[in-house]
Formats: C-alpha cells, structure tokens, sequence
C-alpha cells in the first residue's frame, strides 16, 4: 500500500490546495493521501480563521482520504518545529511511504543540496549565519543570504520564496530524522503566498481570501467562493464575523498585566529583546494585531511577534512533539488506513478524543478557542471531548 502525506493549514481550503491534492496522487501514484494540518491555531501566530473540522470536511471533499491534527506546538511552531513535527507526526503513523509538497520552483534536486546544509551546518555555513544575525538580519534572511554566501551556485531568488523555504525545512527534517520517506515536490500555482489580490485567471493564496472575508465583513461572496472548491461547506458549518486574533486581544491583554514584570523568555520563543519591548510598550497595547504592529523591528518578524504573543496566551513554554494520532475525518473508502495505523503507528490513534486523555496544553488552547468562537457567532459552546471526527 502506497500512501502519500501532505502538511497544510487549508485557512481555508482553495483551489490550490486541490490541485496540489490531485497532483501530488498523479505524481506518486499512491492509493492513499493522508492530510497532516493545523488545529485551531496556525503557524503565523493567530487562530485559525476557520475551525479544524471546517477545514478537515473541505480537504475529505476534495482529495484526501484521511486527516491528522498536527500538534500545538507544531502548529504554531516557526518554520523548522513546523516541519519537523508535522515530518514526525507522518513517520510515526507508520504507514506513509511518501511525501508531497508545493514549492515555487518545483525542482526537488534544486532544494535538496541548500537542505543537506541546513542539515549539517558545516562549519563556515555557522560562521557566516553568525555574522548576518550579529549585523541585526532578520533570521529567514539572514540564513538565506548565509546560504547563498557559502555557495553562490545557490540562488538567491530560490531563497526569497516562502514556499521553497519550508520546502528545505522539510527536507532537512526528512535527512536529519533518517526517515526513509520518500519526498516529492510540485510546483505551487496561482497567486504567491502572500498575495494580497484576486485575479481572474490565477487561484488566489488563502491570505488574499481572509483578507477578502475581513473586507466583505464576513459574506461569501461570489468572487470568494469562485475561489473554494467546497463554498457550501462555509455555507452551512461557518458562522460570522470571522474568528481573528483581534477576537482574542482582551484575553492577551489580561494575561500580560496578570504576568506583568515576570521574565517573559519562559515562554517558547519569546526573546529577551521582545520581552523587553513587551514590557516597555504595554501601555499602549489596544488589539493584538496593533501590539504585534507595534513590537516588530528590523529583526524582530511581525510573524515572529505574534507567534511569541501567541505562546505567552497558550502558556506555551516548551516545543512538545506529538504524543498521539489524532484523526480529525477519513472517507468510508479509507477505512483500511485506519487499521493499518493502529497495527503500525507508533503512537496512540486517538479517534474518539472521549476516550483519550488529551495534552493539557492543547486542550486549554481548543477550550479558548471555542470560548472565543461561541461568543463572537452566539452560538453554543461546544466541548473539545464531544466532538467526533468526520466520517465521509
């Protein structure tokens, strides 16, 4: 049994994320896809703006057969804990013989020699990095240009693309862990990763469709849903306003004045100079987004920000690699995987969450979520034990 594995958010789920499901099947030829993706929160520091089982039913709908819950700390991990437990989380199923993922270039020979680097970390490769953090670089760059000053062959272009970034942490993870999963590259299509406007003959990036939501206050509207392979899932299973991390800005602010003047690098992530910044701005704070605004500097990410405010919000203080399978949907078709997981995983298969203890630190996060969420939409509160994974 062949079976593939991919790591998304699927904030929401778009025509990209099909197609690369489509093509990652045709590229590798597997039977089975198992889809490994983030929970409540996401990897740029914010709550998802659509809640796991929303995105799980879009991703059954439209190409994979099996869904898995990457942890917390995963989840809302930097670029390299991202992909080093998402790579974990599919070796530990047992069953994943190989893997799939986008990148702007589409060239897995292109990514694999910048990977084995990053690996290694030969010797002159350390010095260098040293030397653009210690001129105050911004740590994706500096590594970028660290790399293409050890090797010029390198481009510097393949380095600037988000995707081809996170593509080399895969592999890095895939070499450093000895997995013998096999990897797999696509060329990404459609907008970039961070593109802000819809075109019409382009698929647009999930950052332009929330931003899109965020400006319709909420409404699908026909240019938003021309971009959702699934738009009657939103239809029926999403409420608004949209959930945003501004939704959570009382609750952060109350957790920093509650804290007020502690060491704040207790936190996963959360640096000495942020700490400081933290403090020293905390009067000014009036949302999470504008106290994010507000903290990042020249080498301080406003990705990076918000994801240490996240950690601090969560009680985050360590990263914690996976402790379970949590599956959050698979189709009927697929159950065989489910028995093939439980005979070869080597971690629990959690399918009713009811019966499984779950990490305390993720089940304070869900709980915050779904406060937030059931406030923001007026509807009921619903417990992390009753939910039960999607059948399709």
């Amino acid at each position: 049994m062949k079976v593939v594995g991919v790591i998304a958010e699927y904030n929401p789920f778009h025509l990209g994320h099909a197609f690369h499901l489509a093509q990652t099947r045709m590229l590798t030829g597997a039977d089975y896809v198992i889809a490994a993706i983030s929970g409540n929160y996401v990897q740029r520091g914010a709550p998802a703006m659509f809640d796991k089982f929303t995105r799980t039913r879009a991703a059954l709908q439209n190409g994979a057969d099996l869904v898995l819950e990457l942890p917390l700390g995963t989840a809302a991990g930097s670029a390299e804990y991202f992909a080093s437990g998402a790579v974990s989380l599919l070796q530990h199923t047992g069953i994943v013989t190989d893997f799939c993922f986008g990148s702007e270039c589409g060239d897995l020979s292109a990514l694999e020699y910048p990977a084995e680097i990053l690996a290694e970390e030969p010797f002159p490769y350390r010095e260098l990095l040293k030397r653009q953090l210690k001129a105050g670089v911004p740590y994706p760059k500096a590594r970028a240009e660290a790399l293409h000053q050890y090797d010029s062959h390198i481009s510097a272009d393949l380095l600037k693309k988000p995707n081809n970034l996170l593509g080399l942490e895969y592999l890095k993870a895939v070499r450093r862990s000895g997995s013998k999963i096999q990897p797999h590259t696509i060329r990404r299509t459609g907008s970039g990763y961070h593109g802000q406007q819809f075109h019409d003959t382009l698929p647009a990036s999930a950052c332009s469709i929330r931003r899109a939501l965020l400006q319709s206050g909420g409404d699908f509207t026909p240019d938003i849903c021309r971009q959702l392979p699934s738009a009657e899932i939103y239809a029926s299973y999403y409420e608004k306003p949209p959930v945003t991390e501004d939704a959570f800005s009382l609750l952060l602010l109350e957790k920093l004045r509650r804290i007020q003047g502690e060491p704040l690098s207790r936190y996963f992530d959360v640096t000495e100079e942020l700490s400081n910044r933290i403090w020293n701005h905390l009067d000014s704070f009036i949302s999470f987004s504008q106290f994010t605004d507000l903290l990042k500097t020249k080498n301080l990410t406003r990705t990076a920000v918000s994801r240490a405010l996240l950690h601090i919000l969560l009680n985050i203080r360590e990263y914690r690699p996976a402790g379970m399978l949590r599956i959050l949907g698979f189709r009927k078709d697929a159950s065989a995987l489910l028995k093939a997981m439980s005979e070869k995983g080597s971690l629990p298969l959690v399918t009713n969450p009811a019966k499984a203890e779950l990490p305390y630190e993720q089940l304070y996060a869900d709980r915050l979520y779904e406060s937030v969420r059931s406030l923001l939409h007026g509807t009921a509160y619903q417990n992390e034990y009753r939910k039960k994974m999607l059948i399709i």
